[in-house]
């Protein structure tokens, strides 16, 4: 706590009192509300998950309820009863279908760079270093487009704060209350997003060689492959 208080320093900071007579603020005071707002970013983010949970839980009720539902059809009307078993026996193929392409999917990695090269059986070398470098190729453009994403959010985010900064250096004299108000809220909103997105830049150009030695280290040990990446 001590460190992240000296990091904090005046140079980087841009703050303004509304009453002209008051004191500016102590930095710990500054860093004491930044962590502030970091925990409760965090509580925002971990009840946003909760609500996801809870939502996908409804939806997978509902579906369990459509395909449990039982109609009463007369035995006398056999288009109605023939269609009510159509229609549960399409949903449930398609519902098998859709897990056990998720499942797949999941469990061979390997899937679409195999189905792109035409899933050669056997694999030979050449097909092997052919699914190496395109695997690691798709990660890296991944890695690439989500910093560049991040990139551009940030940038956008410093953009915005700095216009708004010499929006109100040339205006702060004929401000009312109001909008003096509405001025700092929306700094500070816009702070606490940069500092949110450099956290986040940072953190996936930490983690990305990481994850590009982990693919590479599974392409080495996956049995279809080992023969010929050792």
């Amino acid at each position: 706590e001590n460190k992240g208080l000296a990091d904090l320093t005046s140079d980087v900071l841009t703050a303004f009192q509304v009453d002209r007579g008051a004191k500016n603020p102590k930095l710990v005071h500054i860093y004491t509300m930044l962590i502030d707002l970091l925990n409760r970013e965090e509580s925002c983010i971990e009840t946003v998950r909760q609500s996801e949970q809870e939502v996908q839980d409804i939806l997978d009720k509902r579906t369990h309820e459509e395909l449990k539902t039982e109609l009463t059809v007369s035995i006398y009307d056999t288009a109605r009863n023939d269609t009510a078993k159509k229609r549960r026996g399409e949903i449930e193929r398609k519902k098998r279908e859709e897990e056990a392409r998720r499942e797949e999917m999941e469990l061979d990695y390997l899937a679409p760079f195999l189905a792109r090269l035409g899933d050669p059986s056997p694999i030979t070398k050449e097909s092997a270093l052919k699914l190496k470098e395109e695997c690691l190729q798709d990660l890296k453009k991944r890695l690439i487009d989500m910093a560049n994403l991040i990139q551009g959010r940030y940038e956008k985010e410093t953009l915005q704060l700095k216009q708004k900064q010499s929006w109100y250096q040339q205006n702060q004299t004929t401000m009312s209350k109001e909008e003096e108000e509405e001025y700092s809220s929306s700094c500070s909103e816009d702070y606490f997003k940069i500092q949110i997105l450099e956290q986040r830049l940072n953190r996936h150009k930490e983690l990305a060689p990481q994850k590009y030695l982990a693919l590479e280290a599974r392409l080495r040990n996956d049995p279809r492959l080992a023969a010929f990446l050792k």
